[in-house]
């Protein structure tokens, strides 16, 4: 019997698309291979219009090609350049047109620096988490500073920098040098030893790590995670002075107090030194004048008391009553003048009144009046008798006269 070749292989498989081929691949990839990071050198780089960014990467013996999308790109601070060993962050995904798999890049740095960064990072965020550089942990720095401890290499330009800004300042106090390596492997342990004796047998003010400037992997000693620790828990204050402005390392995090450069530090020193000098030299001027104005204050309350002394003394009191009995005196004739005054007026005006109606005025108006031998007024006719004499007063004198009828 003849068999159908075609019709076996039909009922025996589902025959599948190539788009249904390549999603069962996609979905295989993509749910198999979690986020990871790999590393290769970048090949072959596309930048689109659009943003993106297309490329290979690959080592000696394979390749896979990676998409760098313009949302991922805008928020990474390295631009990717062709021949540039590097390490990428993403997931294995499928480009289903083209049945391609690909390497999507969500972080992309550069290799050797960019690990560096990497492992800053992650320690540094390892830290914050446990309160390492937590602002209740950091130590107020004294406002005078006395003795110093700067811990640094003693052939390196920073102690000489750093030792210049304060004999230029005029700063006076006293320096101990801890010399320590401060690049390399052995700086990280020469370090910390250093740290640790200078908390541990010396009576500081203040403690310098010090150190100038240079690349990641120069400053790398001062990321050690058991030196950043004892930086952070060390008693005595503690400046970071690393590198330059731009440059960071976890110890200035971890100190109390960052420093951009070490002659930052050796300026922050002197000032807060010249602050106190001329507060103390305020203090002085104002202990110098506290004599004079003690006894002037003294003097005021001496003649206070004085005064007050004096108004409270018989001599005094008799003197109040003195001035008392003038000054009623003064108001008594006052009143006696004014009393006088007004009497003086009523008495001329009553003078007048009786001039005008005396006797003489009367007749000096053209009146006459008759009196008898006695000399009384006859102010009645009945009182005249026949033959009986009597005299007539005039303005201008008298007349004695008979009366007839």
């Amino acid at each position: 019997m003849q068999t159908n070749l075609f019709e076996t292989y039909e009922d025996s498989t589902d025959i599948l698309s190539v788009s249904q081929l390549t999603r069962e691949i996609k979905g295989l990839l993509e749910t198999s291979f979690p986020p990871l990071w790999i590393r290769g050198e970048i090949s072959n780089l596309r930048a689109q219009p659009s943003g993106h960014r297309y490329f290979v990467l690959k080592d000696t013996t394979s390749q896979v090609k990676a998409v760098f999308f313009k949302g991922d790109f805008q928020n990474s601070g390295y631009i990717p350049v062709d021949g540039d060993e590097c390490l990428a962050y993403g997931n294995i995904t499928v480009y289903e047109p083209r049945g391609d798999y690909q390497f999507r890049i969500k972080h992309l740095m550069q290799d050797g620096a960019g690990m560096l960064r990497l492992q800053f990072d992650r320690l540094k965020e390892k830290l914050l988490k446990e309160g390492i550089f937590s602002e209740e942990n950091k130590t107020k720095l004294p406002a005078f500073v006395q003795n110093i401890a700067i811990i640094t290499s003693p052939k390196g330009a920073a102690l000489q920098d750093f030792l210049s800004i304060l004999k230029r300042r005029e700063w006076k106090g006293n320096i101990s040098i801890f010399p320590a390596t401060v690049q390399g492997k052995e700086a990280p342990g020469e370090l910390l030893k250093a740290v640790r004796i200078a908390e541990k047998y010396g009576d500081y003010d203040l403690i310098v790590l010090a150190r100038g400037g240079g690349s990641i992997e120069d400053l790398w000693a001062f990321n050690d995670e058991n030196l950043v620790r004892a930086v952070a828990n060390i008693k005595i204050p503690i400046i970071s002075a690393i590198g330059h402005q731009t440059d960071f390392v976890l110890t200035d995090f971890a100190s109390d107090f960052r420093a951009e450069t070490p002659s930052a530090a050796a300026e922050w020193i002197t000032a807060q030194h010249g602050s106190q000098l001329e507060l103390l030299k305020n203090f002085r001027v104002r202990i110098e004048e506290i004599p004079t104005v003690r006894v002037n204050q003294f003097a005021d309350r001496l003649d206070l008391l004085s005064a007050q002394l004096k108004g409270c003394s018989p001599k005094s009191r008799i003197e109040v009553f003195h001035q008392y009995l003038d000054d009623f005196s003064n108001r008594i004739k006052t009143i006696t003048s004014h009393k006088l005054s007004q009497n003086q007026l009523k008495i001329e005006s009553l003078m007048q009144r009786l001039e005008s109606n005396s006797m003489q005025s009367v007749l000096n108006r053209g009146f006459s009046f008759f009196e008898n031998k006695e000399g009384c007024t006859i102010d009645k006719a009945k009182m005249l008798k026949q033959g009986e004499l009597v005299r007539a007063v005039f303005r201008d004198g008298k007349k004695t006269l008979e009366v007839k009828d």
